[in-house]
């Protein structure tokens, strides 16, 4: 059934101009917006953290209002692209190409780090129609069918998922894409409150980071890159991808810790630049430091 539904929803979509899609998309995102006052308070105080009095509360508003409708189409697009992957070649500008090509023919993979910063899912079918081979490392959804039915079916034209969720076959899987030459992206901007954590400064307060990118690309040999999608004027997004130093010749805490922090401050400079395409209804700054936490 899951399997009928979810073809069903595609074929319609495949009859839907992009236009039509995407102002159904709208009055949903108002609609999801309206209903959720938390999140809207969660933005604020983000927001608050990171500027503090340097921009007014209407203009907090304005911003937390954007991220959601960022967010939100964002996940529509995903949807659009699956049902449409052709779309997605046409909406994404990919400049550092030449930097992936160079990995993948060293053959050790890839890790990019990303951010929930615009179509951060969605530009991945860039990358996809580049030849790649992508793995995104996320949260299982909590609906089992969709996770079971929908996201591990090989035919689709998606970036397949390695769940972060046990930790064991995580690990496993991501030193396996990589032994495979693949792309494993992962994000590097949320909360985080597993094991090897670090506390990174982001808008001047330290925030509890995840270091699987740069310890994966440490362990490995593979490239570590940061990716981001701005928007362009012409409605398209520009996919820029960096190369980010890994000094191996440090101890590996050492390292990983610098690139960590290193892509943190690529996130912020983002953020800086477009304060609307970012999810400041995370709470990125909940976690503080146990005794021994760097």
């Amino acid at each position: 059934m899951a399997h009928f539904l979810f073809d069903l929803i595609r074929g319609i979509i495949r009859f839907t101009p992009y236009p039509i899609f995407r102002a159904k998309a709208w009055v949903i995102a108002w609609v999801l917006y309206l209903v959720s006052p938390k999140l809207r308070r969660y933005a604020i105080e983000s927001l608050s953290t990171a500027f503090g009095d340097a921009i007014s509360l209407q203009e907090k508003k304005k911003i937390a209002r954007r991220a959601f409708f960022s967010l939100t189409l964002g996940l529509a697009d995903l949807i659009f692209y699956i049902a449409r992957p052709g779309r997605a070649a046409d909406a994404f500008v990919l400049e550092g190409a030449e930097h992936l090509k160079v990995a993948h023919d060293a053959g050790k993979g890839a890790v990019i780090a990303v951010a929930h910063f615009g179509p951060f899912v969605a530009m991945l079918f860039k990358l996809l129609y580049e030849g790649h081979t992508v793995r995104i490392v996320m949260r299982a959804p909590r609906n089992k069918i969709f996770a079971d039915e929908i996201m591990t079916r090989e035919a689709l034209f998606v970036p397949h998922p390695i769940y972060s969720t046990p930790l064991r076959e995580c690990v496993v899987a991501c030193f396996s894409a990589l032994r495979q030459n693949e792309i494993l992206v992962m994000p590097v901007d949320q909360n985080y409150g597993g094991p090897g954590r670090v506390f990174v400064d982001f808008f001047g307060h330290k925030a509890a980071t995840a270091v699987g990118p740069a310890a994966y690309a440490f362990k490995t040999g593979a490239p570590l890159f940061s990716a981001f999608a701005y928007p362009l004027r012409s409605g398209k997004w520009r996919i820029k991808v960096e190369p980010v130093v890994l000094d191996r010749t440090q101890p590996e805490r050492d390292a990983v810790y610098a690139a960590t922090q290193e892509l943190t401050t690529r996130v912020e400079s983002a953020v800086r630049a477009y304060p609307g395409e970012w999810v400041w209804m995370h709470r990125r700054w909940k976690a503080v430091p146990r005794p021994g936490e760097i």
